[in-house]
């Protein structure tokens, strides 16, 4: 169930980037219309939905470089989410210090670091493909 709404979101992400960013934005953003994003950032999530989706469309393709990269930001987020989101919002807003995060963020990025580092720690568990038992 978890894998289908990851490729659900990560599909959404792939086709329609700014709408997808713009849904978040107005649930976690105390001020959404003062945060501009900057120019990379939907491009960047376009291929951040396709790497989900080929991510768990075709497990292995990525899963060292992605479960390193999963980790390594997840433990950031986890030991400091402030420090995670002062880091992150000048890179993706043009006027950082006018964004406001909502209270609910903060813990929510820390559960959101720890997930990611039980998953580049455990990895994901899959069925064996028809291929694969059949390799048996």
């Amino acid at each position: 169930m978890l894998k289908v709404l990851l490729a659900l979101l990560g599909f959404v992400e792939l086709v329609v980037p700014d709408r997808f960013i713009q849904f978040f934005e107005r649930y976690a953003l105390e001020n959404p219309e003062q945060c501009l994003r900057k120019a990379w950032v939907s491009p960047v999530a376009r291929l951040e939905g396709l790497t989900i989706l080929v991510t768990i469309l075709r497990p292995g393709t990525f899963s060292g470089v992605v479960r390193s990269v999963l980790g390594c930001y997840g433990l950031m987020a986890a030991i400091s989410p402030r420090g995670y989101l002062d880091y992150w919002t000048p890179l993706l807003y043009e006027e950082a210090k006018a964004c406001e995060w909502k209270s609910w963020v903060i813990p929510t990025t820390r559960i959101a670091g720890i997930l990611y580092v039980l998953i580049a720690v455990f990895g994901w568990k899959s069925k064996p493909s028809s291929d694969q038992q059949i390799n048996k």
